[in-house]
């Protein structure tokens, strides 16, 4: 889980400086898709896991 949204948010990030972001504006942009990305990894584990 944790690797797809390093990915992400690096991905997130290099994109933002690269359209014209200063370094850190692109730096909370990936922390932004990051936290999203765990968030809906965790949702999705959590709902999608065993039932008790």
């Amino acid at each position: 889980m944790i690797s797809i949204a390093c990915i992400v948010g690096g991905v997130a990030g290099l994109l933002a400086h690269a359209g014209g972001s200063n370094v850190p504006n692109a730096i909370l942009t990936g922390g932004g898709a990051f936290a999203g990305t765990m968030a809906l990894q965790l949702g999705i584990g959590h709902f999608a896991g065993p039932r008790q």
